[in-house]
């Protein structure tokens, strides 16, 4: 199934994308209603597919409300390369991602102030389906509800400035876009060898493979899970790949005016403008 939190006539919802490109109203106020049905059953399918078809003002961030956001560093060997010279990670490394900074498709990226190096990074994003705490990498997949794409906007101005001030690098207000849509795990298959890209402004700044992950899916949630309980609808990053601004010769970062999409093949493109917050 194809997934997406929408605003219709002041209400927001989530819906189901049917054969046609229509969105069918779920009736569900919260993504969990949606993960915690058993979408293996065919009537709870046809259930989900039975809604009113609407026509959204706007699609929103297609998240659970409240939900962990957790991203995941350093997790392609290009972007690894690019980095060398700062960082030389020994394990997998993951950071907090909050609240407040998510954000959805067609909605403004802020640029906090002048002279900010705001950068792009496109990322597949994991969804949760299941309450998953010390899981096996044989396990994992089974606790994958589905994957979104997330745009991991960093302020590298920030990280320069201190670089253990990650938080405020990674979550200011609106640095967080998610979207369009969540893509059920049994539609999408085989998440192996997806395309993954940003453009700016049209421009391509990356594209990679998801087989060039350094620590595949199952094992990254193998190794988080050790010591961090994910819940029903939290949603795990799994890195970027090479050619984000901050590396590009010279150094390339977003302005107001710009406009950035970041996709994956399979699950959707996710585009947002840059504007000015001051």
């Amino acid at each position: 199934m194809r997934i997406v939190r929408f605003r219709s006539e002041g209400r927001v919802g989530f819906g189901v994308e049917n054969a046609d490109g229509d969105v069918v109203d779920t009736g569900a106020a919260d993504l969990r209603e949606i993960i915690e049905s058993d979408l293996a059953d065919p009537a709870v399918r046809r259930r989900l597919l039975a809604g009113p078809v609407v026509h959204p003002d706007r699609l929103l961030a297609p998240v659970a409300q409240r939900c962990q956001i957790i991203y995941t560093g350093g997790n392609y060997r290009d972007h690894l390369a690019e980095v060398s010279h700062l960082i030389t990670p020994a394990e997998p490394v993951f950071y907090p991602g909050l609240w407040s900074a998510v954000t959805g498709p067609g909605d403004p990226i802020v640029i906090p102030e002048p002279g900010s190096k705001t950068d792009y990074e496109v990322e597949l994003a994991i969804v949760i389906g299941r309450t998953a705490r010390r899981l096996t990498a044989a396990e994992a997949w089974s606790h994958v509800f589905g994957f979104t794409v997330v745009n991991d906007v960093s302020a590298r101005d920030v990280m320069e400035r201190e670089q253990l001030q990650i938080m405020l690098c990674k979550s200011p207000d609106t640095f967080c876009p998610i979207g369009p849509r969540i893509v059920t795990r049994d539609e999408l298959g085989d998440i192996g060898g997806r395309r993954v890209t940003t453009h700016v402004n049209g421009e391509l700044r990356q594209d990679a493979r998801t087989d060039d992950m350094v620590v595949a899916i199952p094992e990254l949630l193998e190794f988080l899970t050790r010591t961090v309980t994910l819940f029903p609808g939290d949603l795990v990053t799994t890195g970027t790949p090479g050619g984000v601004g901050a590396f590009r010769t010279p150094p390339t970062f977003l302005r107001p005016g710009d406009t950035v999409t970041v996709a994956v093949e399979g699950v959707g493109e996710l585009t947002n403008p840059l504007v000015a917050g001051w």
